[in-house]
């Protein structure tokens, strides 16, 4: 029997070597059983990074996260389906899913993550309401599950233990955006609640884990395979991350707008993203006889109510009070969210269209305003963010305004700057496409459009 140690192990990869299965096992099993330091995590996930993971110890770091803890059992009646994004700007897609896929009989054990660099936090967004409750005892999951459909939670008990270290120090070592760490950590997570389908929405461009599209498809393709080859029934689907979803960035304010989406209120962009996704599972499941249905049917849960109802169930399920569920189904959010101190305008500088608004600039900013971390630990502000008046593809006029910064007196002249540089006007009409192709395990990646007609 070899006997390893954690600065072999650590040396055999800064060197460039590929690790064995029993290394990268024995590496998992000192995070959980903190028999290693910190700085030496951070280490490795440097030289992760720095050399490179291949396919192989990609695939055994996910299992090794995956089986560091417990993976989750159900009635075996039941219909569990998830989702998972890898991140972006704006991205608050979980909060309209979850409250629609329910409807049509499926479960979902939502594992909702912090935020991550310059990405939000599903997580983070769901602590900006008053009362939520986001840790859950084992017995409320399951209740949950039977009467309500849905539960979002952290990171609980004993799931892929391994990941919830090795996730909080990706966010402060600069390692969040390297694709072998960022699937194996949403895999482990999500093969280990028990589901039989998932879908994975996966960002492609500047404000993403994967820039180009090739990146996105390697990653997409890597999780879809994975997720094929362990039983679980498992879609991506590519959509651009070079501009913020929807208007809204910020914990409050996207929380506020995923309301908005729910009562037919919502943004083209977003209600497009989340009608592919819970379509997709809808179509996965057999609940619809095709693609275009099954997001038919996701649209129609916002046209009617029935959505927020349930989002406002699972939000009363999960501690929030009667008086503020009314004010949220009311409208009346300045009653129920925290307020900035401040509203800074944004003015355009010329005539034209926007071309651009670089959701990397926007998320960065956010951070620094405080609605996001910039060290382990750090408090996050709830009111503030950005709220964009104009977007892509949208025309102004001089003068127009473009954003609208909440914050309480951290906004710079230099941030100010960065913010309405994050806007490009010229003259050209250039509408964002948010869904740019489906990947299918065993099947070539295909253009939405395509993939659509056909199904």
């Amino acid at each position: 029997m070899v006997i390893l140690s954690v600065p072999e192990v650590l040396s055999k990869k800064r060197q460039g070597g590929e690790l064995m299965d029993d290394e990268i096992e024995y590496f998992v099993e000192c995070v959980c059983n903190k028999e290693i330091d910190r700085s030496q995590i951070g280490a490795m996930l440097m030289a992760f990074c720095l050399r490179g993971l291949s396919r192989k110890e990609t695939v055994t770091l996910t299992k090794a996260m995956m089986n560091s803890g417990t993976v989750q059992q159900w009635d075996p009646s039941w219909k569990m389906v998830d989702k998972h994004s890898t991140g972006g700007v704006g991205d608050k897609v979980t909060f309209p899913l979850v409250a629609a896929v329910p409807l049509f009989g499926l479960k979902m054990p939502m594992v909702a993550g912090r935020g991550l660099g310059h990405t939000g936090g599903t997580a983070d967004k769901l602590e900006a309401i008053p009362g939520f409750k986001i840790s859950l005892t084992e017995e409320h999951m399951m209740r949950t599950l039977r009467d309500v459909g849905c539960y979002i939670t952290t990171q609980f008990g004993n799931i892929a233990p391994a990941d919830q270290t090795l996730y909080s120090i990706r966010d402060v070592t600069s390692t969040v955006c390297y694709a072998p760490l960022v699937c194996s950590s949403i895999m482990s997570k999500k093969l280990a609640e028990g589901i039989g389908s998932l879908v994975l929405d996966v960002k492609s461009g500047v404000a993403s884990t994967t820039e180009s599209h090739e990146q996105a498809e390697w990653l997409a393709r890597m999780m879809v395979d994975i997720g094929h080859g362990m039983g679980v029934n498992t879609t991506a689907v590519l959509t651009e991350m070079h501009t913020p979803i929807g208007y809204t960035i910020g914990n409050s304010l996207e929380i506020i707008e995923s309301l908005e989406c729910m009562k037919g209120n919502g943004p083209a962009d977003l209600n497009k993203i989340v009608a592919v996704q819970g379509g997709m599972l809808l179509y996965d499941g057999g609940i619809a006889e095709t693609l275009e249905q099954g997001e038919e049917m996701i649209l129609k849960t916002f046209r009617n109510g029935t959505a927020l109802d349930k989002f406002l169930e699972i939000l009363g399920n999960q501690g929030v009070e009667k008086e503020t569920l009314e004010l949220l189904r009311t409208g009346k959010y300045e009653e129920v969210f925290a307020k900035p101190t401040y509203i800074q305008r944004i003015f355009a500088h010329q005539s034209g269209y926007i071309e651009k608004v670089d959701a990397m600039a926007l998320g960065t900013a956010t951070v620094l305003l405080g609605g996001g971390r910039q060290l382990a630990g750090d408090k996050i502000d709830f009111a503030v963010g950005i709220k964009l008046l104009r977007t892509k593809g949208d025309k102004v006029e001089n003068g127009d305004i473009l954003a609208e910064v909440h914050h309480n007196g951290q906004l710079t002249t230099m941030l100010q700057t960065r913010i309405k540089e994050a806007f490009l006007i010229g003259e050209n009409d250039a509408p964002i496409r948010r869904v740019l192709s489906i990947v299918k395990p065993n099947a070539p990646t295909v253009d939405y459009e395509v993939y659509r007609s056909q199904h």
